[in-house]
């Protein structure tokens, strides 16, 4: 197996050697093709090679994928996931699409989209981008269903807006400006932006103002702030509106935590939120005296629950002992290198002193779109991006029409969301990270990324399930069944946090990762309430919090039942003397 993996490895090298030699579709990927046709593939190997044989290859290559992503019994159910949006990607990047009929993926269309639906939300696009003929009606239908899970239904709505024709504008029109489901027209009217601006603006100076604390904005706002003049736009409309308090902070904290505070609709809002508008800097002076009281009065715990505050998206943007987001500094150790009054500043004033590998870029594409962002990587084809919330957007090079640095997307303003109190407390604990004590770095690797799993089968809360219904219902799920949360600076995951999204306490399912780079033995201890349960990959184990196992390289899931979201759950994962392996906990967004 190691001869087999070591040529696996020349083999994928000689693929991405060709890709830079020639830009002749396919002839890249063409070896890794017959490489994936001829069954001898790993297991733990078959998405990388899908990958690029999507990301490389021609109309024919792409075809031998969707054939497998489409059968019964081709891909496996992760893989045909990401075959299937690796497929989108070539479609809007490349603008490559499968050779044959493309029709064939009605047939998952027609599936269950409350059991799978990340497959379906996919299948919708793929179908939209393909122009594939006769499915407008089904996606009307799926849109105006609120049984429809919201993925798919926002994949329903995103389509019609790609199929582009006369009919389809029409029921965007409609589903945005009437009826009385309030979150179908919110979708609507955010794809709404793309076709007709106006006509979306007047929309949304009607569904903003009569959002209540229930209702998500993001996708709305994301919309304007995402289109040339969008924000402007918006903040004309909402100024003829009569907005509630609560809708305006909404829709003010959403704005701010992408890392927008654009004047006009920042006023606008503001003012209808009764929040003071954005105060100015402090000068050197106000920092050292405002870094004085922080190190005087700054309760260190209380400033860590405001850093974890999802209003203000903190974690969102920085990460603590890798974990969290990558949009701004990692922040592990920045109390000991940094002195209070630069700490004061850096978030009263983002603009102060931007590290080069933190400047962001804002691209104006040729549809009227805005992407602002800081550059992962670029080549001659596309540009990855990291936006404020953390999501990668890729962007055809060629769609560019313009370019510029761009501000810090921190911005400023965001504390006008503390009290006075509450800041100090926030800026003692970012200070106090990496200093000797409770919040040193730690030498032990400890899970500080968890995923949770947001709407658990019936069968796995009623009893801890076999390992059929384990392999089914936990670890064949797609990416969008969990949501990520994060261990407290210490390396403790507070289950409590868990407990406001349930209105009745019920077992929760938690899983992190560990991504093994050499093969060998590993020690994983953890430490969570009585009546836990936790499986490495599918192995169960009960009654023991310590064990040691001979990993294989690769990825590895450890995932945990806890009986209630109450007490604490805590995972480290130790090198026994003498282990040959190398590894690290999965950490980012």
């Amino acid at each position: 197996m190691a001869k087999f993996n070591r040529s696996l490895l020349m083999l994928v090298g000689f693929g991405l050697l060709c890709a830079t030699a020639t830009s002749a579709f396919g002839q890249a990927a063409g070896p890794l093709l017959k490489l994936l046709q001829s069954g001898r593939l790993p297991k733990e190997r078959q998405p990388q090679v899908v990958e690029m044989v999507i990301n490389r290859g021609g109309p024919d290559d792409l075809a031998y994928i969707f054939e497998q992503a489409i059968k019964d019994d081709g891909f496996p159910p992760a893989i045909r996931r990401q075959a299937l949006a690796q497929l989108a990607d070539a479609a809007k990047v490349r603008k490559v699409q499968p050779s044959g009929d493309l029709s064939a993926i009605k047939k998952l269309l027609a599936a269950d989209a409350a059991k799978d639906p990340a497959l379906v939300a996919s299948a919708i696009e793929l179908a939209g981008l393909w122009k594939v003929p006769d499915v407008g009606p089904q996606f009307q239908q799926l849109a105006a269903n609120p049984k429809t899970p919201a993925e798919v239904r926002t994949a329903a709505i995103k389509s019609l807006v790609a199929i582009g024709d006369p009919a389809s504008k029409k029921v965007i029109r409609e589903l945005a400006t009437t009826g009385d489901d309030l979150q179908l027209k919110l979708l609507a009217t955010a794809e709404l932006t793309a076709i007709d601006m106006p006509a979306a603006a007047e929309a949304a100076g009607k569904i903003l103002p009569a959002l209540t604390s229930k209702d998500d904005p993001g996708p709305l706002l994301d919309a304007f702030l995402t289109r040339k003049e969008g924000a402007d736009k918006l903040a004309a409309a909402l100024a003829k509106a009569k907005i509630s308090e609560e809708a305006a902070k909404i829709n003010l904290r959403y704005m701010y935590s992408v890392g927008r505070s654009d004047a006009a609709l920042s006023e606008v809002l503001s003012k209808a939120a009764n929040i003071a508008l954005d105060a100015p800097p402090p000068t050197q002076e106000e920092a050292l005296k405002i870094a004085a009281e922080v190190m005087a009065k700054g309760n260190i715990e209380r400033g860590e629950k405001i850093f974890r505050r999802k209003d203000l998206s903190c974690i969102k943007c920085h990460s603590i002992a890798q974990a969290g987001g990558q949009v701004g500094p990692e922040l592990t150790a920045l109390g000991s290198i940094s002195p209070a009054d630069y700490i004061v500043n850096s978030i009263l004033n983002p603009k102060l002193a931007i590290k080069e590998q933190y400047v962001t870029r804002v691209m104006l594409t040729a549809d009227g779109g805005v992407v602002t962002g800081i550059v992962i990587d670029r080549d001659d084809t596309r540009v990855r991006v990291r936006d404020a919330s953390g999501k990668v957007l890729t962007i055809p090079t060629a769609d560019i029409e313009d370019e510029a640095e761009g501000k810090s997307l921190m911005p400023q303003g965001l504390t006008k969301f503390l009290t006075h109190d509450e800041f100090i407390d926030l800026a003692r604990f970012v200070s106090e990270l990496g200093k000797a004590g409770p919040y040193a770095v730690r030498t032990i690797p400890t899970m500080q990324k968890w995923q949770v799993l947001k709407s658990p089968a019936p069968e796995l809360l009623t009893e801890v399930p076999n390992v059929e219904i384990f392999r089914e219902k936990v670890l064949d799920l797609p990416a969008s069944a969990w949501v990520t949360a994060y261990a407290m600076a210490r390396g403790d995951f507070p289950l409590a946090e868990l407990a406001a999204d349930n209105a009745k306490p019920q077992p929760q399912y938690l899983q992190g990762q560990l991504n093994v780079v050499d093969a060998g033995e590993v020690e994983i201890a953890f430490t969570a309430p009585a009546g836990s349960v936790w499986w490495l990959d599918a192995e169960p184990f009960e009654g023991t919090d310590k064990v040691t196992r001979e990993l294989t390289a690769g990825l590895h899931r450890v995932t945990i039942r806890v009986p209630s979201p109450a007490g604490e759950v805590r995972l480290e994962v130790r090198k026994p003397s003498g282990s040959a392996a190398n590894y690290t906990v999965v950490g980012g967004q």
